[in-house]
């Protein structure tokens, strides 16, 4: 009986581990950039450079966690993901910083180029 309790504990946290894992969704990621996006936006007046550079390092780990879900994301949410995208980079544009500008414009465009590549197969496969 022991073991069998053992057996039934050791499967019920594999199954938990592997659905946390496999879990992320194309809506998550679109909620994730959301949250980061309007919590930018509201702050962005108060960023220092140190700030500016979690944030770019905020977006670019959201994004290589997404790229997976990225071809399941409907029209709605590549719009919603490009508008993030704009109102993240005139935020980072009001901060006089080059570099950290070039970083923004960087991920918008790669963002970009993904969403027209996948639009691309899309339209192929009709």
């Amino acid at each position: 009986m022991k073991r069998l309790m053992q057996l039934a504990l050791a499967a019920s946290f594999a199954g938990i581990c592997l659905s946390a894992c496999s879990g992320y969704s194309a809506q998550d990621y679109v909620s994730d950039m959301k949250a980061l996006t309007e919590e930018t936006v509201r702050n962005a007046a108060s960023y220092s450079e140190e700030d500016w550079k979690r944030v770019s390092e905020e977006y670019r780990a959201i994004h290589e966690k997404g790229k997976e879900v990225l071809e399941n994301l409907t029209e709605e949410q590549k719009r919603e993901l490009e508008q993030y995208a704009e109102d993240v980079t005139d935020k980072a544009a009001e901060f006089d910083h080059e570099e950290l500008k070039a970083q923004f414009e960087d991920i918008a465009d790669r963002a970009d180029e993904l969403i027209d590549g996948l639009m691309e197969k899309l339209n192929a496969n009709d």
